[in-house]
């Protein structure tokens, strides 16, 4: 049997408006060895005949193609399992059902991978976000400090669809996704990942094109998102603290935890000042350790203090600002990147 050199999981949930475009850019994949898994995890829209609709317009790759499909909805985390465990393939790596990829990104990483014998090989990607496309850099090499800690405090994306993996690091450290958790899952397993990994490699190169749309859930967080992401936290700390290795991480973890909390403290619907208290109630004491903007700091000083209306309108006003910022700062990318935008 043809063992494939990497295999292409995709979730299908409430993708009906986007499937045909993420589909295509798949089958179009230079790389003809490759395999596609397909895991519907009960969706109720459109989406698996929008997706067998394209499946038919490519008959040379019906056979690299499975669709799995759960008997009740079991989230994402349940989700990207179910494709692992099936996937055939040499290396493995995950896209999302509402994204799309450029014709040569796996060719080109498969590439890489075997040049270096990499387990993991990493690429930039670009944010697509209402009309706007800026190029972010995922260069493991850049900054100081090793890949683990550049993830935990957001210098690099820690999503699976962003990497190549070895199939075999998942199977012979017994590595998978959390079942229940559907914020920052990839968090907790790509910290995993990278722990074990021998080797990674970078082509320093954007192919994939994540998109953000307006009502994601980064724009409405609710309760159990958050709940959900304190979960992803506790296992990477039981994680760190079983291998023996949360002293050399726990700066960066306790940053992570520390901007998670802030929402008990300035979101009006989430405010709940006993968990801003309680949860990781040590990351209270690391603010020069964070390095966190001036303004911030003075905001969580006076939280500390407990004059928690002063803090929360300091706080407040130092967001807008950061938002100014990131918006003159996303201008001018996107004017850097026009010629890419043109294409």
């Amino acid at each position: 049997m043809n063992i494939p050199k990497v295999s292409v999981i995709v979730l299908i949930y409430k993708v009906e408006k986007y499937i045909e475009r993420c589909a295509r850019s798949l089958f179009c994949q230079t790389m003809q060895d490759i395999e596609y898994i397909f895991v519907n995890d009960c969706t109720l829209d459109c989406s698996i005949q929008i997706l067998q609709s394209v499946i038919d317009e490519y008959p040379q790759r019906k056979s690299d193609i499975k669709i799995i499909s759960h008997e009740k909805n079991m989230g994402s985390g349940a989700a990207r399992n179910t494709g692992l465990e099936a996937a055939g393939g040499e290396y493995v790596i995950y896209c999302d059902g509402d994204d799309w990829v450029d014709p040569d990104m796996y060719e080109k990483l498969y590439i890489k991978a075997r040049e270096d014998n990499a387990d993991i090989v990493m690429c930039d990607y670009y944010e697509e976000k209402q009309g706007k496309r800026i190029r972010y850099s995922q260069n493991p090499f850049r900054y100081k400090g090793d890949i683990v800690e550049q993830m935990l405090v957001g210098k690099l994306h820690s999503s699976v669809w962003g990497a190549l993996v070895r199939k075999s690091l998942y199977e012979d450290n017994h590595i998978q996704f959390p079942v229940g958790i559907s914020m920052w899952e990839d968090l907790c397993t790509s910290v995993r990942l990278h722990c074990f990994a021998h080797r990674v490699s970078y082509v320093e190169e954007a192919f994939y094109h994540y998109a953000i749309y307006m009502n994601s859930v980064s724009h409405h967080i609710t309760m159990k998102q958050l709940e959900d992401m304190i979960s992803a936290c506790l296992l990477v700390e039981s994680f760190f603290k079983e291998q023996g290795i949360y002293s050399s991480y726990h700066i960066p973890f306790l940053r992570r935890c520390f901007y998670l909390k802030k929402a008990f403290l300035v979101n009006k619907n989430l405010r709940n000042l006993n968990l801003w208290r309680e949860l990781w109630p040590e990351s209270n004491t690391c603010l020069e350790a964070f390095q966190i903007r001036f303004y911030h700091r003075i905001g969580y000083y006076l939280a500390n203090l407990e004059y928690y209306r002063l803090a929360i309108g300091v706080l407040k006003l130092s967001d807008k600002m950061d938002d100014c910022i990131l918006s003159l700062s996303s201008t001018y990318k996107c004017n850097f990147l026009g010629a890419d935008n043109k294409q």
